[in-house]
């Protein structure tokens, strides 16, 4: 074999390293044909929200058709139907005639969302169950030995790290949630400021609200831009008047339903410190 040569990329290699990433994609599938047509039921494309391409539909101006309906796709989101004729449009030069009619089913796959969880305590124990419900990966963040468990989190990556670090060399993107739920004050904002460094879509913070207007007003006074600061779920979760844990926990899920659902509702309390 050619030393130089690199064989193409396997594409559903590339879809699961997307949605690890954290990226969006639409995935386009040929799924009938008539007639003469470049490519036959099963070949496949995928489109991430970059602009790459992985594998083809045919080329030439149809698929680059494809390429912009699926690029509408990404921002809509959902699925869609498209109809090619192959005996339209490529005339005078314009390329072959393959004179068939293409099928193409195409639909945006959203990256599967991951909770990073400061904090190990009564309520992270009741949200990971929770969000394990709601197809999310989590994370917890906790140093504490007795507490970060596989026991009291299965199925969740654990990282036993500093909570001054904790999301030093994680990579949260706009799909992904970071939610902190320490068990002192004085954790809360050195987990913050990392979790506004980041891209996560929604960012939670536990506590009373004189504790997080005392703390916003601290941050600000650091030079931690009020902007940033607006992009708070604090105090954390939907208001449903929850007082024990798994109450609390099961408004932090909502919350995160509601973020992820419908992003324009998006509760912006940071603000209210000011």
């Amino acid at each position: 074999m050619n030393p130089d040569f690199a064989p193409p990329p396997d594409l559903f290699e590339a879809l699961h390293d997307l949605r690890r990433r954290g990226r969006r994609c639409v995935l386009v599938t040929v799924t009938a044909t008539s007639g003469s047509t470049p490519r036959s039921p099963g070949a496949r494309m995928l489109l991430d929200e970059d602009g790459g391409l992985t594998g083809s539909v045919g080329g030439g101006p149809k698929e680059a058709e494809v390429i912009e309906a699926a690029r509408d796709l990404m921002r809509r989101g959902g699925a869609r139907r498209l109809t090619l004729d192959f005996s339209t449009g490529l005339s005078d030069g314009d390329g072959p005639v393959c004179g068939g009619v293409m099928e193409v089913f195409m639909e945006r796959i959203d990256a599967r969302r991951v909770c990073h969880i400061a904090g190990a305590g009564h309520v992270a124990y009741a949200l990971h169950r929770f969000l394990a419900l709601l197809e999310f990966r989590t994370c917890i963040l906790d140093p504490r030995e007795d507490f970060n468990t596989e026991d009291r989190f299965p199925g969740a990556e654990r990282r036993l790290v500093p909570f001054e670090s904790c999301l030093e060399g994680l990579v949260p993107g706009e799909s992904d949630a970071v939610v902190i739920l320490t068990p002192e004050h004085r954790h809360d904002a050195v987990v913050l400021k990392q979790a506004l460094a980041t891209h996560a879509g929604y960012v939670g913070m536990i506590g009373s609200r004189r504790k997080v207007a005392t703390l916003f007003k601290a941050l600000e006074a650091e030079g931690v831009p009020r902007e940033s600061l607006g992009r708070v779920h604090a105090p954390v979760g939907l208001d449903i008047g929850a007082e024990t844990p798994a109450e609390i926990a099961l408004a932090i899920a909502a919350e995160l339903v509601q973020s992820w659902r419908s992003p324009a509702s998006r509760i912006r309390r940071g603000e209210t410190y000011l």
